[in-house]
């Protein structure tokens, strides 16, 4: 049964489309993944679901009786003006009055009034009967799951961050529980254990959920549908992200396979009815007339859309550079009233991806302000490896200047580079046209990020330290990000909570105040799938990995000695080949001069004689040099 049904909504803002003709149904009880790039309409389609906005076409149609609830990313349009706590019970302010009826009616009874009796009965049953008893428990729980401590809870709502904000009011959503919820984004400011809560949640839930997510790990474990918006219209898919991608690209195969086929038969109709028309003959037009009606009845295939552009781009990696790229020693860290970690120490080495995980405010930002030098460490120490160069991506974006356009910001770091070379850059990233006159301030989260990122890969660094890289970013971007950082030949840091992300990319985990340990961190080796199952099977990380650290050194040493002898051999043989040439040139003086001037001189034509052997010598020994030379080089290449 459908709850939620558009019929051929459009939306324009004067001559700009943003959707066209969007048709679809949702059935009761399903969990829809909504997909697109960033500002392809989907958060536009979800407010006129709600209400909140007027399409230019078309009807939504919701189930009777079924009520909405809608999680936006923005919460600077809502007061908090009460404590977290009151905010969260404020979901079922409904049971609250419920509540203070009781109260008041158990006091009328204590009066003496006993017609109240069957009043106070009901409205208990009631209370009983909508959970009263055990929202105020369950409200905590939520907050916690969610990472509010105990403290937190009587802390005004106001004083908030905007992600704390939005987590709370997730929260009073989830408590709310509507029929229909829609969340907009809603692990952007959570870690991975509140992933993982929300997950279990939905599933288990027999609500239906709309949700926007460009976390492709999170769609793949909770949604049943997967509704893409691109080009301005939408098709529904049946399946998760992972099932969906698979689907797209037959569909979009087996679209152009028949567009390509129908303009082949167009071309042979209309090479036909040309021949037919050069003949001139009377039944050469009417044969021509026919087919001209059976291309005018035909019903044209428009050409599939190119997919959108990602974003695109290589990452440099910075060259003579040492194995040990960073050691960290015995590092701590600590605020009045909070203990971030003790003792931290772990190494890393050439080619290593370490992700850094953890709660909230566990200190992984932290760690990486204190490794870039932003933050002091209150004990420990931390050396960088010969020649290592640092690129730093703050997840805040800090570092751009509020004063700059789009294109002024790279020029003042790229002062070298022409306005053509730094246009094809930022295109390359997604500024395109007068994209690139846009003044920083007014920039979206996603386009800082991808302004952010261009700055800091045109720097050949050795090591890229990351905080959040893939917040803001859409698919596409993201899966560009993951192959530019696959090929990258340089070490990662990254503190990131996209667990598709993470399990694309990472050859080590470290965490940060886990569960169940004595330590403030764990380091665990092999990647995020060995990291899950080791929490699963509760089992330990190895204690020792120095001999995977010797065989990787071992590697590292073994293609530094390759890449070496490459190289020479890429000098030697034209310095082999000018060798050759200059002592050819010496060979034919040398005879110039034995049938000329020292003809007749036999001790001068005797040395020559000597002068020539020595030649001939040495310019076959560079000719054996330079043949085995040029076989090497063509084993190495194959």
């Amino acid at each position: 049964m459908s709850i939620i049904i558009s019929d051929g909504i459009s939306l324009s803002y004067g001559v700009k489309d943003v959707l066209c003709n969007i048709t679809f149904a949702v059935n009761q009880g399903s969990r829809v993944g909504v997909i697109g790039a960033n500002g392809a309409g989907k958060t536009s389609l979800f407010r006129i679901i709600t209400g909140t906005e007027k399409p230019t076409e078309g009807k939504i149609f919701i189930g009777k009786g079924a009520t909405v609830g809608f999680l936006e990313q923005i919460t600077d349009n809502i007061s908090f003006d009460k404590s977290v706590l009151d905010t969260a019970y404020e979901a079922n302010s409904h049971l609250i009055l419920l509540e203070n009826e009781i109260q008041v009616l158990h006091k009328k009874i204590d009066d003496g009034y006993e017609g109240y009796i069957t009043a106070f009965t009901t409205a208990t049953e009631r209370f009983h009967s909508l959970g009263g008893y055990e929202y105020r428990s369950k409200t905590r729980s939520f907050l916690k799951s969610f990472g509010f401590s105990e403290e937190m809870l009587s802390l005004p709502a106001a004083m908030l961050s905007g992600g704390q904000k939005t987590r709370l009011m997730l929260v009073s959503l989830l408590l709310r529980e509507p029929d229909i919820i829609m969340l907009d984004e809603p692990t952007n400011h959570l870690d991975i254990e509140s992933v993982s809560w929300l997950e279990n949640f939905i599933k288990s839930s027999k609500k239906t959920f709309l949700i926007i997510s460009h976390d492709r790990y999170f769609l793949d474990n909770v949604t049943t549908d997967t509704l893409e918006i691109e080009n301005n219209r939408a098709v529904m898919y049946k399946g998760s992200y992972s099932v969906f991608k698979e689907k797209k690209e037959k569909l979009r195969e087996d679209m152009l396979k028949h567009y390509e086929l129908q303009q082949k038969e167009i071309k042979r109709i209309e090479a036909f009815i040309e021949n037919q028309r050069r003949w001139g003959r009377e039944r050469n037009i009417i044969a021509a007339e026919s087919r001209m009606k059976m291309l005018d009845r035909m019903e044209k295939l428009d050409k599939p859309k190119d997919a959108p552009r990602a974003v695109s781009f290589s990452i440099a990696a910075s060259t003579g550079k040492s194995f040990e790229v960073l050691s960290v020693r015995e590092l701590s860290k600590s605020y009045p009233g909070i203990n971030l970690f003790d003792n931290l120490s772990f190494e890393l080495h050439y080619g290593d991806r370490m992700f850094i995980i953890g709660k909230n405010g566990c200190g992984k930002s932290t760690l990486l302000k204190i490794l870039t030098d932003r933050e002091k460490q209150d004990d420990g120490i931390f050396e960088l490896g010969y020649n290592q160069s640092i690129g730093y991506y703050d997840q805040d974006q800090q570092l751009l200047d509020q004063e700059n356009t789009v294109i002024e910001e790279l020029w003042s770091s790229f002062g070298d580079k022409t306005v053509s070379e730094i246009r094809g850059i930022l295109a390359r990233f997604g500024f395109f046209g007068d994209d690139i006159y846009k003044r920083i301030p007014v920039l979206s989260g996603g386009e800082r990020a991808r302004l952010s990122i261009a700055k800091m890969i045109l720097n050949g660094v050795s090591l890229l330290i990351l905080d959040e890289p893939t917040n803001h970013l859409d698919i596409p971007s993201k899966e560009t990000l993951e192959f530019a950082l696959k090929e990258y030949k340089g070490t990662v840091l990254c503190v990131s909570h996209d667990r598709y992300f993470i399990s694309s990319l990472a050859t080590d985990i470290l965490e940060l105040a886990p569960e169940r340990s004595n330590t403030s961190y764990t380091v665990y080796k092999g990647g995020y799938r060995a990291y899950i199952s080791a929490k699963e099977n509760d089992t330990p990380p190895p204690a020792c990995e120095e001999e995977a650290v010797s065989v990787k050194k071992a590697d590292y040493l073994s293609a530094k000695k390759e890449k070496n002898r490459k190289r020479y051999i890429a000098n030697r043989i034209p310095a082999i080949e000018a060798e050759i040439t200059d002592m050819e040139k010496q060979l034919g003086i040398i005879n110039e001069l034995k049938i000329g001037e020292a003809a007749t001189d036999f001790i001068r034509l005797n040395q020559l004689y000597e002068q020539e052997a020595v030649l001939e010598t040495d310019i076959n020994a560079l000719y054996k040099e330079l043949l085995m030379l040029e076989e090497e080089m063509d084993g190495k290449a194959e």
